[in-house]
């Protein structure tokens, strides 16, 4: 085993019956005891949503019962195998036995494809590409001088036009439009601090 390992742990539910504890191995001591970051439900999205602890944990060696050992070009689906869903959001997961309800707004889940990709290697990303410096700077829209960035905006056009029929459809057009409007209104506060504007649901297509 080493650091960054997932793991399924053998331990006690608070009414002391046995179940399984999932856990992130952070080290070990010098007993031979493994320091973990133990997964746990939270109260986020009806309790959809786990996260670790921030308080790490001593657990003894014997108690582990199987090792899944993520590396970048598999941690999604590592994750899989272990029983969760990394998020969008930082520190959230879902639990991929669950079925959650249609009215439960819960954190996209990462894509495995999306994951994989090196976006730094296509030329076409590079008006999409933001640098840490120019992170805080107003939001500019990407000229569409290539079929990239005119295919995006293209997109952005017709999601303005969608109407989703199913639950499902709802539940995602509806995370994807509180998180939209979240981060347009923190550029709204930087455009208006540099006297500009920016219409961000129609960007140009020529």
């Amino acid at each position: 085993m080493k650091n960054g390992d997932l793991l399924h742990v053998n331990g006690l539910s608070d009414d002391d019956q046995p179940e399984v504890w999932y856990a992130e191995l952070v080290g070990v001591n010098e007993d031979d005891d493994l320091e973990v970051f133990l997964l746990e439900k939270t109260t986020l999205c009806d309790g959809y949503v786990w996260s670790y602890n921030g308080d790490w944990q001593t657990i003894p060696r014997a108690s582990v019962i199987q090792v899944f050992s993520p590396s970048k070009a598999d941690y999604i689906t590592t994750y899989h195998a272990f029983g969760f869903m990394p998020t969008i959001m930082e520190n959230q997961f879902l639990r991929v036995s669950d079925t959650i309800p249609p009215n439960i707004l819960t954190p996209m889940p990462l894509d495995a494809e999306d994951s994989d990709s090196e976006c730094g290697e296509n030329e076409d990303m590079d008006d999409f590409i933001v640098d840490d410096e120019v992170a805080n700077e107003p939001f500019t829209q990407a000229v569409p001088n290539n079929d990239f960035v005119r295919d995006v905006h293209q997109a952005v056009q017709e999601y303005n036009q969608w109407a989703p029929q199913r639950p499902e459809e709802k539940r995602v057009k509806d995370f994807i439009d509180r998180l939209a409007l979240k981060y347009q209104a923190e550029d709204d506060n930087r455009q208006f601090a540099a006297g500009q504007s920016v219409d961000y649901n129609h960007p140009n297509m020529s």
